[in-house]
């Protein structure tokens, strides 16, 4: 790790996170200084010619959230797009067959994100699209992004090859399987066979596409 690295307007190769995704919905984290991969991957950013989209992509439990929403604020707020916002809707027996790789394609809508959000902002036009209600398991309310702004897009797969051509960065944070784990168990939100799932097709992902090699940036979220 290099001293400073943060501070410096070259881009990092890897970082150490002090926070969690967790820590997003703590006040006091929120008022701390940014982690110092916020700062790397802003720099990095700031280096760059014109407006960009950022994608920000990792395990579920890995610190992206916090990353991303750090790296916004240093952009003079940014917008973020929460790949969550894309889970497609399906009737759960089915969404239950799916295998890991089956998952991998289908559980989040990609092709969505990538004709609503990305290729608009990309060819320098602005961006609407509908967020996934997770109460309702519909789609629900519309968003528009501005043409010609930065764009942080946070979430697993996010920076999956069909869609690396749309960015002008990839970030990935890199945090151990075992912590990733505990810190989403420790949210309670989803039943153990679910999380089971989920893991199971974002393995397929990190085994089968190795975002890490191909991200611009790896930052580490322990």
């Amino acid at each position: 790790m290099r001293d400073a690295a943060w501070m410096m307007d070259e881009p990092v190769d890897e970082l150490v996170v002090a926070a969690t995704e967790d820590d997003a919905a703590d006040p006091d984290v929120r008022r701390a200084d940014p982690p110092p991969p916020a700062h790397a991957i802003a720099a990095a950013v700031r280096g760059l010619p014109g407006a960009t989209i950022v994608a920000i992509d990792g395990a579920g439990g890995s610190g992206k959230t916090t990353v991303a929403a750090a790296v916004a604020a240093l952009l003079d707020g940014a917008t973020i797009v929460h790949g969550d916002d894309f889970y497609r809707p399906m009737p759960e027996p089915e969404r239950e067959r799916l295998s890991a790789e089956e998952g991998y394609w289908r559980y989040f809508d990609w092709e969505r994100l990538r004709d609503e959000v990305l290729a608009p902002l990309h060819a320098g036009r602005p961006a609407r699209y509908r967020s996934y209600d997770w109460e309702t398991g519909d789609l629900g309310p519309w968003h528009e992004i501005a043409a010609g702004t930065v764009v942080v897009v946070e979430g697993v797969y996010t920076a999956r090859p069909e869609l690396a051509r749309y960015y002008g960065l990839t970030a990935y944070v890199d945090t151990p399987r075992e912590t990733c784990l505990r810190r989403v168990r420790d949210r309670g939100e989803n039943p153990p066979e679910w999380i089971a799932r989920w893991r199971a097709a974002e393995d397929h992902y990190i085994r089968t596409t190795a975002p890490q090699t191909r991200a611009d940036m790896v930052v580490r979220g322990d």
